[in-house]
């Protein structure tokens, strides 16, 4: 391949076992959300050295790409013909397209596991075909990439828990390569004498912190990083736990908050913890919402 260019969680890794649909009054896609995302994550790649934006175009097609795959009727499991469409759909000129088709998806009665599991995966593994084939460009496959996990975000309110959260539990992480780990450590001090479960994780390399965290059930996920040198694995580490982890909430703390503020805006974040009063606020918050989930 080429190089270049709902706050309740409770799941472990997205698949047939672990996504579950809410209500059918609830099969909204949420179009704002949508928007939102796109154009942030549009933005933050901008930003972003072009070594950094194709290891995320790789990190999201990856990630995606790996689901799986659901069993069913030609709504549930689309014919590759209907895959292709959707592909297009996501490399368009229209903004919305990939977005709309989705959306009708699920208005003719597909599961919110297939469009995880076998539209959108099935929809990436083609966009990554192509891109190794050069039958699509690096900026046609960051757009495409760009607007399924923005798709994935207009969905993630849809998420419900495996069984109810009943322990006061979070992981704190280190973005990969940070080496200062004093805060974060005295962190999970303080908020272990709180009550709190705290599963701490430091030193890990990327595709090991996200694949654990992935198999975890806590309410948010803390992340740490001491300064801007650690923005573009940031970008990676949240692009890569939100479609692992799809209902968990993220909240970030650490220099980077000042020293890239205008990255860490346009991160997809949950919340910014800028003392231990505001990490507070945002995990009890954020317990609140799984356990009445």
């Amino acid at each position: 391949m080429h190089s270049g260019d709902g706050p309740i969680t409770g799941f472990g890794p997205v698949s047939a076992a672990g996504i579950t649909d809410m209500m059918d009054t609830t099969r909204q896609f949420s179009s704002d959300v949508y928007q939102k995302t796109h154009t942030d994550v549009r933005s933050l790649k901008a930003k972003l050295p072009e070594d950094s934006i194709g290891s995320i175009v790789e990190e999201i097609l990856n990630r995606i790409k790996s689901r799986g795959q659901v069993s069913g009727d030609s709504i549930n499991a689309p014919s590759p013909e209907r895959v292709e469409k959707l592909a297009y759909a996501l490399i368009s000129d229209d903004d919305q397209e990939g977005a709309r088709f989705i959306q009708d998806v699920r208005e003719d009665g597909a599961s919110l596991e297939a469009v995880y599991l076998a539209y959108l995966a099935q929809a990436a593994y083609r966009l990554g075909e192509w891109w190794t084939d050069d039958h699509v460009s690096f900026v046609e496959v960051t757009v495409g990439t760009s607007r399924i996990y923005s798709i994935m975000r207009g969905l993630s309110h849809l998420f419900t828990p495996r069984w109810p959260v009943e322990v006061k539990s979070a992981v704190f992480a280190t973005v990969p390569g940070e080496t200062h780990v004093l805060g974060i450590r005295m962190a999970r001090d303080l908020f272990s004498k709180e009550g709190w479960d705290i599963d701490l994780k430091i030193g890990k390399d990327h595709d090991t912190l996200v694949d654990e965290i992935a198999h975890l059930d806590c309410t948010v996920i803390g992340l740490s990083a001491a300064g801007g040198h650690s923005a573009a694995a940031l970008a990676k580490l949240v692009l890569a736990l939100r479609i692992s982890n799809p209902g968990a909430q993220i909240f970030l703390s650490g220099n980077i908050v000042n020293d890239a503020s205008d990255l860490v805006a346009l991160m997809d974040l949950d919340g910014i913890a800028t003392d231990a009063d505001a990490a507070r606020k945002i995990m009890n918050a954020a317990w609140q919402n799984a356990h009445r989930a």
